[in-house]
């Protein structure tokens, strides 16, 4: 019978939490398929950047130093959230996109695998719903984001950051100016945890109550996962790189506004050993890395890689924002003193 491995909420250093979700996305593609799901209880201060945003375009690495706030990348792309102390991450890890909602593709991925998380924050005291992109409402307040990624076979990885003592947007005074033009909630108030929860909800229930209500919706048992697996945090360490992580030798990174906020490439043609007009393409988009590069390459396909634009999931931008800007970069960087 289908079920749902689940590992129970316990604490964890942010970065084994970021951790996971490579670890999960693995299980959940061996031989039984399953989905996984785990939730983290952490503390900030910590900014957590989408796997494909510049870091000097989302904060100001000094000011986040001076107030002891980390900044960590994780494997999911989409926009940055900010911990601002107690918090917690769920992590799912699926073997396809319709492993939990029949009726989800790659184009309506996150909206059709966030409505277990609804149904959990609910279920907790906290009428939740889904506008699409990024972030989760409650009681009608932005309060828990959102980041994905997926494997060019189809595996999906979701992350849910929220968190009880701050709200997810990154405070003025450590955003840089780019992310500080930017309205990310829509003219709404982001909210705490605290401020939209009953208040003798302890951390933990919330994180178990959000887990169940995942199961519950895709009507699957839950079933203990057992032992958590070994974690690779040495790649979740803090980013110190104003430009990490586009490769040393790039080109300056130019820039397009798009609906989910910024888009980013820049030119590889100084890069050692990546072949002429290549490009690292990034921003705030929420989509797979794959794609990612493959658009950066032109779509030439690696060796035994079947690149499939189409069948990855996009939110916050379209193949031809991404695919002008590539090219925009690449023209940059072949133009004299580029």
């Amino acid at each position: 019978m289908p079920a749902m491995h689940s590992l129970p909420p316990v604490h964890r250093p942010l970065e084994d939490a970021l951790a996971l979700g490579p670890a999960l996305l693995a299980r959940a593609r061996t031989a039984e398929a399953a989905p996984w799901l785990a939730a983290s209880l952490v503390e900030g201060p910590a900014v957590v950047l989408g796997a494909a945003q510049r870091a000097a375009r989302v904060v100001d690495l000094s000011a986040c130093a001076a107030r002891g706030a980390k900044v960590l990348r994780r494997a999911t792309t989409g926009t940055a959230a900010f911990l601002g102390g107690r918090g917690v991450v769920w992590t799912l890890a699926l073997p396809h996109a319709a492993a939990l909602a029949p009726d989800a593709t790659a184009r309506t991925l996150l909206n059709r695998n966030v409505r277990g998380f609804l149904k959990g924050f609910s279920r907790a005291g906290a009428p939740a719903h889904y506008f699409g992109r990024e972030w989760i409402s409650l009681q009608h307040r932005p309060a828990a984001l959102v980041g994905l990624d997926a494997t060019p076979d189809g595996a999906v990885l979701i992350e849910v950051f929220a968190g009880l003592d701050a709200p997810p947007e990154i405070p003025p005074e450590l955003a840089a100016p780019d992310e500080r033009v930017i309205d990310r909630w829509l003219g709404k108030a982001p909210a705490a945890l605290s401020d939209v929860l009953p208040a003798r909800l302890s951390l933990e229930a919330l994180a178990r109550a959000v887990v169940e209500g995942v199961a519950l919706r895709a009507a699957l048992p839950l079933i203990d996962g057992g032992e958590a697996p070994e974690l690779a945090a040495e790649r979740f360490q803090p980013v110190t790189a104003p430009d990490d992580p586009v490769p040393p030798g790039a080109s300056a990174a130019v820039l397009a506004r798009v609906p989910i906020g910024w888009i980013e490439a820049a030119a590889l043609s100084n890069v050692p050993h990546v072949p002429p007009a290549r490009a690292w393409l990034g921003g705030d988009v929420l989509t797979a890395r794959w794609l990612l590069a493959a658009l950066g390459r032109g779509d030439a396909p690696a060796r035994g890689e079947d690149v499939d634009a189409e069948a990855s999931p996009l939110e916050g931008a379209t193949l031809a924002d991404l695919r002008a800007l590539a090219r925009r970069a690449l023209a940059l960087g072949r133009a004299p003193g580029g």
